[in-house]
């Protein structure tokens, strides 16, 4: 049985079938080698609101400007500008759980900082993520609305201010780390990996390689509802009923926790059959749905 940490990752670049005005590669959002960024401009004279896309891969692997930007690039055409950053991965040998959320910071600085020279509207920020890159967006969006630091970035100082997130859509995101088995077989479904809730899962390294449900501090620390308040920014959740790698009531029961926490309801699209990945999520309907959202916020 292979796990999910020991499949081998090929980049497989997005394809660009969207009209830009200018791509600028490898802007950089701090030092060292993940901490980079592609930035897609539309066509126009701006200033363009900017959704910040944050790929998955369970912590482990991915790379900015892969096909899975292609959803999120859609936008370009609907006026959006595109950034697509990388971000520090764990290994066995090394967690980086939670630093990525200071590192999403630091992009949001950076792109705040140019926003003039790149024709960036700075009040109109949104973070996508799908994932585990839907865990971070949602992360980092909590835990700046309530003001509260995770994680850290060697050799960046932050501005004292949080940055401010118009909005964030997460796609079939784990939130509640230690309740996928349990929410497997409430489903009935058989998880397409079973060191599920183990140490050496993707959810169990990010953890420190521990079990899931031996580190409950931990996997609190790794809930974005833990960090919900009333100034939490508008989200819209979407997942699939068919998932067999992160079970979909993971989003059911964020949706839950925001409406009782934050006190209005998040935007929902539960998509029936539809598995895990961005293969049924990349479509027409799905992204009107999502700029329905994005564009109700604007």
């Amino acid at each position: 049985m292979m796990l999910f940490k020991d499949h081998t990752y090929q980049f497989e670049p997005v394809v660009l079938d969207v009209k830009t005005e200018r791509i600028i590669k490898d802007l950089p959002y701090g030092r060292g080698v993940r901490h980079y960024l592609d930035l897609y401009l539309p066509v126009g004279s701006g200033p363009f609101p900017l959704i910040i896309d944050l790929y998955g891969g369970g912590l482990l692997r991915g790379e900015k400007s892969s096909y899975k930007l292609h959803p999120s690039l859609r936008f370009v055409d609907d006026g959006y500008a595109v950034a697509s950053p990388n971000y520090s991965l764990n290994s066995v040998n090394s967690i980086n759980f939670p630093n990525q959320v200071a590192e999403i910071r630091a992009v949001i600085e950076y792109c705040q900082a140019h926003a003039d020279q790149y024709c960036l509207d700075s009040s109109r920020f949104f973070l996508i993520g799908e994932s585990s890159g839907a865990q971070l967006a949602l992360l980092a969006g909590a835990s700046f609305s309530a003001k509260t630091n995770l994680g850290h970035m060697p050799g960046k100082s932050f501005q004292t201010s949080f940055p401010t997130i118009s909005g964030i859509i997460g796609l079939y995101g784990p939130y509640e780390l230690d309740q996928f088995h349990q929410q497997f077989q409430q489903l009935a479904i058989q998880p397409k990996f079973q060191e599920c809730g183990l140490p050496f899962s993707f959810e169990g390294i990010a953890l420190g390689k521990r079990a899931p449900h031996k580190v409950p501090e931990k996997v609190a620390q790794a809930n974005p509802s833990n960090y919900f308040t009333t100034k939490m920014p508008p989200v819209m959740l979407l997942a699939g009923t068919a998932d067999r790698v992160v079970p979909y009531l993971q989003s059911v029961d964020l949706g839950r926790k925001y409406l009782k926490m934050v006190g209005r309801p998040a935007h929902t699209l539960w998509v029936a059959d539809a598995n895990h990945g961005i293969d049924d999520f990349d479509n027409p309907t799905i992204h009107q749905a999502k700029l329905d959202f994005l564009s109700s916020i604007c």
